[in-house]
Formats: structure tokens, C-alpha cells, sequence
């Protein structure tokens, strides 16, 4: 499972930048609804930033589990929702970016994640468990 984790984090950033050169190729052909695409990208960043952060307190959870040791705090959604609060922030006080689309642009990365997992868990579930090799019917 360890091994799922940076390949989908990988997937997932693919994706995020992805949709930040869209939002950049929107803002070079509609320049009029430039508070609109750079929103959005402050989100996608922002939500990217989040994507990373769970990733990383995963990665230490995980460690702790196999140490045996407690682990000294959860995953951080604390931070995680500072990171995106800090992302509206930055985009709407100091840029002057649209709110809706900063929010629309946190979404993209946890909605890739998650549609990513259920695409990876979906093929999964196709493998019977108990079926074994070399096994004679």
C-alpha cells in the first residue's frame, strides 16, 4: 500500500497541473475573466499544498504504525484547512481573485484523489481474494 501512495500522489499533481495550464491558457484567451482563472489557480496550488500535506502525515502515521510507537497527533486537519483558508486569503483580499472559483480550485485535488482511489479500488475488487495459483479445480 505504501507503494500506492506515491504513485497516486504523482497522478494527483499531474492532474492539478494539468488544470493550473488550463486555467493559464483561459486567462491568455479570456483576459476579461482574469479574477475568474486566477482564482481558480490559487486553488488548484492551495489545493495541491493540501494534497501534499495529508500525504505527508500519512507517510508519518504509517511510520509510526509500524514502529510501534503512538503517534503524536492525527492528520492535521487543522493545517490542512489553514491551507486552504491561507489560499482564500492570499486570492481574494490580496489579488482580488473570485471567491467561488478559489473554492472550486481547492476541490480539484481531493476530487482527483478520490476518483483516482475508487478507480484504483474498483480494479482491485475485480481479483478474487481466494483465488490461488497453481491451484487445481
Amino acid at each position: 500500500m505504501m507503494d500506492d501512495l506515491p504513485a497516486l500522489l504523482k497522478r494527483v499533481s499531474r492532474i492539478a497541473f494539468f488544470f493550473l495550464s488550463m486555467g493559464c491558457l483561459g486567462w491568455a484567451v479570456w483576459p476579461e475573466l482574469r479574477n475568474v482563472f486566477g482564482g481558480f489557480m490559487i486553488g488548484v496550488v492551495g489545493g495541491l499544498a493540501i494534497s501534499w500535506h495529508l500525504a505527508w502525515k500519512l507517510v508519518q502515521l504509517g511510520n509510526a504504525a509500524i514502529s510501534g510507537r503512538k503517534p503524536r497527533s492525527g492528520l492535521g486537519f487543522l493545517s490542512r484547512a489553514c491551507l486552504g483558508l491561507l489560499a482564500g486569503v492570499i486570492s481574494v483580499r490580496v489579488l482580488d481573485f473570485n471567491l467561488a472559483a478559489t473554492a472550486t480550485g481547492l476541490i480539484v485535488s481531493p476530487m482527483a484523489t478520490l476518483l483516482l482511489g475508487l478507480v484504483a479500488r474498483s480494479r482491485r475488487s475485480d481479483d478474487h481474494p481466494t483465488d490461488e495459483r497453481g491451484e487445481k479445480h
